[in-house]
């Protein structure tokens, strides 16, 4: 078994921050930008499973999907060179002319990008049209596509409901006495479904990083319904931290994440991460949290992305 599969530590770190001392409670991080360089905080939960069947399978190549700035295409990318499996990322939009850092590292690894309109894109969930274009891609002259592994957009599948589950059952274990509210970015519904499947009492807050909260929420019912679960911990949805949509921002929002990172030495990005903890402070500031109650904030990762923001305020 590949060495890259190893099971990782997980780093609870209590924080510093003036607004946390305000509310009266104790904040924490759950670090998992240190999980890996490459295969960064949920990117490895969520990949853990289908790379085990990948490898027990003997797939020929894994495809997936993402944008320009996709953590999860980078870190596949990442994980196929490890694993030794070809890998194919279907991005959407044109982006042949000036490759993202984000791609370039995909390109690096190996990856072959596979660019699609953004009209094309919206059918990546429809089996007939993925079959038909990579029929177009002429994919079965690099590989046996009848062994090609698809896995979704985010790498939101049942198998990542299973990996992201044992990363919240070593997180909510850190805290066995009373009820914490844990804060998590949302994307593609993966990860909230990996933390709602794990038993325990606490409370997890999904802070939505695109206008889509609904069709987030239908997605973890249909995973944990794939997975025959029902939810083993509360949870709710906090929104309207979107700032624009996925991958849009603001100067309050590359304010903010600066400032976070002065006052307890993390970096944040402001895709996922940074929206997350915005919302959890604002949170915290209408003096919404029990006193001297816990506050996690999971740190999801993917710093990568961070690069194609660089210089913008």
């Amino acid at each position: 078994m590949s060495s890259l599969l190893y099971q990782p530590d997980c780093v609870i770190q209590p924080l510093s921050h003036p607004v946390a001392e305000r509310a009266g409670v104790r904040l924490w991080m759950a670090r998992g930008d240190l999980v890996h360089e490459s295969v960064s905080g949920n990117k490895w939960f969520k990949l853990k499973y289908s790379l085990l069947e990948a490898e027990r399978n003997q797939a020929s190549g894994l495809l997936s999907f993402g944008g320009a700035y996709s953590n999860h295409l980078h870190a596949l990318a990442a994980a196929g060179r490890m694993l030794n499996i070809p890998t194919f990322g279907v991005v959407r939009g044109a982006w042949r002319r000036e490759l993202t850092p984000t791609l370039q590292d995909a390109e690096k690894w190996g990856m072959r990008l596979l660019f699609v309109s953004n009209e094309a894109y919206r059918c990546k969930d429809d089996p007939a049209w993925v079959e038909g274009s990579i029929a177009d891609w002429g994919l079965s002259e690099l590989i046996d596509t009848q062994k090609l592994m698809i896995i979704p957009e985010g790498g939101s599948n049942t198998l990542a409901v299973k990996g992201v589950s044992e990363w919240a059952q070593q997180i909510y274990s850190y805290f066995p006495s009373t009820p914490a509210s844990i804060f998590l970015p949302c994307g593609t519904g993966g990860t909230m479904a990996g933390f709602v499947a794990a038993h325990s009492h606490h409370e997890v807050v999904g802070v939505p990083v695109l206008r889509a909260g609904d069709s987030i929420a239908a997605k973890i019912d249909e995973l944990l319904a794939l997975n025959n679960q029902q939810p083993e911990t509360c949870f709710r949805f906090m929104q309207g931290y979107e700032f624009g949509g996925y991958a849009k921002t603001s100067p309050e929002l590359m304010a903010f994440t600066q400032a976070f990172s002065g006052h307890t030495g993390i970096g944040l990005e402001p895709v996922y991460t940074g929206k997350m903890a915005y919302a959890a402070l604002e949170w915290l500031r209408r003096g919404e949290a029990p006193k001297g109650s816990d506050v996690v904030l999971v740190h999801t990762g993917g710093m990568q992305g961070a690069r194609g923001f660089l210089g913008k305020r």
